[in-house]
């Protein structure tokens, strides 16, 4: 098939590069000096074998690249939009991308293509409003809707071996369209009408929050009554009707998806008059996670102002480079207001734009002589760095593990170190033991010696 695809962020550019990589002629448009740097090679987003797989299919002659809509969806036997739908206000999705798109197919003097797949992430009901849109304005196509489910870091596993592949549509040669485009990747394919299709993208994402939201919460409860988070989730993940995924306690959910589409979720509800409590629920323990985390901190150095806080890992998840609303977000805007002096390191991540942050080359500069530490993202790297070194290097050796990354043989040999504090989360609070001479003074003291 001959495939335009409107937007090369994450979405549109793993589209673009995993369709051409099945044999379809692939045409991806975007802004110019996006378009520029696609042609010279150069990726604004880091994910893995992106890269290798972009330059396969450009000397393969099977992906190209446009700057103008109605040039590169003339010829197209689709087109699809993968633009952004960020929130806008009352947590409403912002859909003028998506509209621009459709504005500019309008005011074109051509035939629409036969069909439009929707990707991006849109309200219930919108593909019927567009297709009506479209249709009043003489344009005869039908709108699909194929929600994409990608998990960034392994969004091109995720596209070629897929739990299922959603199609909501209303004809039986929208059906074929898209059975073709997907032929080659093994997996379900469920066809429903396309306000089901809306709505499973949304409450598909909805409920993986929640699950991340609730493991946080009995977190909390772990840590107030000295139990390990990590065995009470195993437990519960192994009951196969809960399964184990996404029960993980950490620092909460960031990223483009979680967020958004939860708020558009809950505005949606209001429109109907619903109100979604378990959602709202949700929301709030996971803002609520930073802001606890830094008490913890907070409540070990007493004055902040002018402390050095190591944070390692700002990137809202491993192996990307997104910081679309990461974790690290909230808690740079708490030191700013703490007085906390910031030093970073990712392995992706370069940062250009944050006053008072100092970007270490290595993860042991960014340790050294800070009164605390951070692990905010779990990269597999970062479980093997040389960890008693790390706390050697600091003024204080408080160690916050927001992602529990540290296995209970690292942490026993951090225990060994004098002064350690180390707080993961879901569980007690470990703290290494003080010198023998120290120990000594104590227990001569409490006999009045």
């Amino acid at each position: 098939m001959r495939l335009t695809i409107i937007g090369t962020g994450y979405v549109g550019l793993v589209a673009a590069v995993c369709f051409a990589k099945l044999g379809h002629l692939v045409t991806a448009v975007d802004r110019e000096p996006i378009i520029q740097d696609l042609r010279a090679h150069k990726l604004a987003i880091w994910e893995p074998n992106l890269q290798e797989m972009l330059e396969t299919c450009l000397h393969e002659d099977r992906l190209s690249f446009d700057t103008d809509v109605v040039h590169a969806a003339k010829d197209a036997d689709a087109l699809m939009i993968a633009v952004g739908t960020p929130t806008g206000e009352n947590g409403r999705s912002d859909l003028s991308q998506v509209d621009n798109v459709i504005s500019q197919l309008k005011l074109a003097d051509v035939i629409c293509p036969p069909f439009i797949i929707m990707k991006s992430t849109v309200p219930v009901g919108t593909c019927d409003e567009l297709e009506a849109d479209l249709h009043a304005a003489g344009l005869h196509t039908e709108i699909v809707f194929n929600p994409e489910f990608l998990r960034q870091g392994s969004a091109i596993n995720d596209f070629m071996n897929p739990d299922r592949i959603v199609i909501g549509c209303r004809s039986h040669l929208a059906k074929a369209a898209l059975q073709q485009l997907y032929r080659g990747i093994p997996a379900p394919i469920q066809v429903c009408d396309r306000r089901s299709a809306e709505l499973i993208k949304y409450a598909s994402n909805a409920f993986l929050a929640m699950k991340i939201s609730f493991a946080n919460m009995i977190a909390d409860l772990c840590e107030g009554y000295g139990a390990d988070n990590r065995q009470v989730m195993q437990g519960v993940g192994a009951d196969r009707r809960i399964g184990s995924h996404f029960l993980q306690a950490g620092i909460g959910y960031g990223g483009s998806c979680f967020s958004k589409d939860l708020q558009s979720l809950l505005s949606s509800g209001k429109a109907i008059g619903r109100t979604l409590p378990l959602l709202e629920a949700t929301a709030q323990i996971n803002e609520e996670r930073i802001p606890q985390l830094v008490e913890k901190l907070i409540s070990l150095w007493g004055n902040p102002r002018g402390k050095r806080l190591a944070v390692l890992g700002i990137s809202f998840k491993p192996h990307t480079n997104d910081m679309r609303d990461a974790p690290f977000l909230t808690l740079l805007r708490l030191c700013y207001l703490y007085g906390i002096e910031v030093q970073t390191y990712d392995p992706v991540v370069q940062l250009n734009t944050f006053d008072n942050v100092s970007q270490m080359e290595t993860a042991y500069e960014a340790a050294a002589g800070a009164h605390a530490m951070i692990i905010m993202t779990e990269w597999p790297q970062f479980a093997e760095l040389d960890w008693v070194s790390m706390v050697g290097g600091m003024s204080q050796p408080i160690l916050l593990d927001g992602r529990n990354v540290l296995s209970d043989e690292v942490v026993s040999r951090l225990m060994a170190v004098d002064n350690v504090i180390y707080i993961p989360v879901g569980r007690p609070m470990k703290q290494a033991a003080l010198t023998l001479e120290r120990d000594i003074s104590t227990l001569l003291q409490s006999y009045g010696t």
